[in-house]
């Protein structure tokens, strides 16, 4: 026999059955009650008494019951007594009240009834005995004996107590595997959707549901990194990201921008299935941040024709300053040996610019050669300091510039101060000179720490570039300026790399450029 917490785990299932219980007593007392008030006849208390007392002792025993529920069912022997004990009350007071009289032989059914569904078969079967036993004991004290319809009636009543036990026991044991079953498929499904929900929680990938109105049911957290929110629930992803609007796009990449934020490029994929919960379309839209990639794709690219190009106008810088050496040689010899003023003063001319193509091949010659390691701590807030003052100092730059600066105590990388300094000098001139045409020209230098890097943003409000200059920005000898070598820039990124720096640009016409430069921090 199974113990009787198998089936009955709650406290308000183990009350059901004790309530049930008390419920017999109290039907048998009322409807008594009633019989009594519609019988015309004397009636005899002397009788009826021990009917009552029987009925006031079996519902008292069951108050005791019901206020100690708990008790009885962790005690299966003790609790299947008390079916027993109801199985003899009932026997009794249908002794007393008359067998053919009896209204309360179906109470014996409801008992075995009770006794099944807490102990199942057994439990069911042995109170159907007892209850047989206790009947039919009962009924020798009945008036009509050796009347033949005590007989079938006795034979019918005990055949229907163990058919109900049978079922009874039935029923209570398929109830407890239901109940085994459904709790295994509750905590299995439990588990799943705890699994579900840390897969998609954890997921590289942003991912969020919404509605075709654009409210948003569900958010990842790395659709909360992406966009910089808190939980989406409850917000609306159309005003955060617009493109979504049309879910019928399976794939696009996006350019995001969030206030006082870089750009980001987002590739978003979103499809629709029916929901039968919101009784419509839901929209689930993956989102990947490509930004880093990017990055990394164009310094790739950068990296590569810059080294390329590099190596072979080295080669060809070389061959050039051996004819260079020659031919300022001979102009020297010739200079001595001729008296005319004309000629010495077109070989100066010679000399001046054939000085002036060695100084721009040997420019060219240190931007080829490898940077060397940078090992020397450098502040990059004096640094910038320091070239900020150089601006103030420089007749051939503009003034009236709005200069905002902002700047930590200190940000300390590896470097050679003095190579850096030049690079700073080359963007900020730029900048500058980028703004000579702009009625309300700001420039914007910031210094900011965030994921064990420095970072160092300039921004201007110039003219900004197209996105074919911003491609062959580094290119030695690419130039948009009249008097331009085409070598600052691209010395700057030769001296920026060299640092181990990360460098980005964006540019847009007529709006401004802004230079990104991030340096693998130093600790304290």
């Amino acid at each position: 026999m199974t113990t009787t917490a198998a089936v009955f785990k709650s406290k308000d299932q183990k009350l059901l059955v004790a309530f049930s219980r008390v419920s017999l007593y109290l039907l048998i007392l009322l409807v008594s009650q009633i019989s009594f008030i519609l019988q015309k006849s004397f009636i005899n208390w002397s009788l009826v008494a021990p009917f009552y007392l029987v009925i006031c002792l079996a519902l008292s025993l069951h108050v005791f019951y019901v206020h100690f529920v708990d008790w009885f069912f962790e005690r299966r022997f003790l609790h299947f007594s008390t079916f027993i004990l109801d199985a003899l009350f009932l026997s009794f007071l249908i002794a007393l009240s008359g067998l053919n009289q009896s209204l309360f032989l179906f109470l014996h059914l409801v008992n075995i009834l009770l006794s099944g569904l807490v102990f199942q078969s057994r439990g069911a079967l042995a109170a159907a005995l007892f209850s047989s036993i206790f009947f039919t004991i009962a009924s020798f004290f009945g008036p009509e004996l050796k009347a033949m319809n005590y007989i079938f009636l006795l034979v019918l009543n005990n055949i229907a107590f163990f058919s109900v036990a049978g079922l009874s026991g039935y029923l209570s044991e398929q109830l407890q595997f239901m109940g085994v079953e459904l709790t295994r498929t509750g905590l299995s499904l439990k588990e799943i959707q705890e699994l579900n929900k840390a897969i998609v929680s954890h997921m590289p990938s942003g991912l969020v549901t919404f509605d075709r109105n654009g409210l948003v049911f569900q958010g990842n957290l790395s659709a909360q990194n992406i966009f910089g929110t808190g939980d989406l629930k409850g917000a609306n992803i159309f005003q955060i990201l617009p493109e979504l609007r049309n879910p019928s796009v399976e794939r696009q990449d996006v350019v995001w921008r969030k206030a006082s934020e870089e750009n980001k490029i987002l590739q978003i994929s979103v499809a629709s299935v029916y929901s039968p919960v919101i009784e419509g379309e839901l929209c689930i839209a993956q989102i990947e941040d490509l930004t880093p990639v990017r990055r990394l794709e164009y310094s790739v690219r950068q990296n590569e024709k810059m080294a390329a190009i590099g190596g072979l106008a080295a080669g060809i810088a070389h061959e050039i300053r051996n004819p260079l050496a020659s031919i300022s040689g001979s102009v020297e010899m010739l200079n001595q040996t001729t008296s005319n003023d004309d000629d010495r003063k077109l070989m100066r001319i010679i000399l001046k610019e054939i000085s002036r193509l060695n100084n721009l091949i040997t420019e060219f010659l240190d931007y080829s050669s490898p940077e060397k390691p940078p090992s020397d701590p450098v502040d990059l807030v004096s640094l910038v300091k320091e070239v900020l003052d150089g601006l103030k100092m420089d007749n051939k730059l503009r003034q009236d510039v709005l200069l905002k600066v902002h700047l930590p105590e200190k940000a300390v990388i590896l470097g050679r101060r003095d190579k850096l300094k030049q690079a700073f000098l080359n963007i900020v001139i730029n900048a500058y000179q980028a703004m000579e045409d702009v009625s309300s020209p700001h420039f914007e230098m910031i210094v900011l720490y965030s994921e064990n890097k420095w970072t160092v943003q300039f921004r201007d409000s110039g003219r900004g570039m197209s996105e074919a200059t911003r491609r062959r920005m580094f290119e030695p000898f690419h130039t948009t300026k009249s008097k331009g070598t085409g070598l600052g820039l691209a010395v700057t990124h030769k001296i920026l790399e060299g640092h181990g720096a990360e460098i980005f640009v964006e540019s847009q016409i007529d709006v401004g450029t802004t230079f990104t430069l991030k340096f693998p921090a130093v600790s304290s």
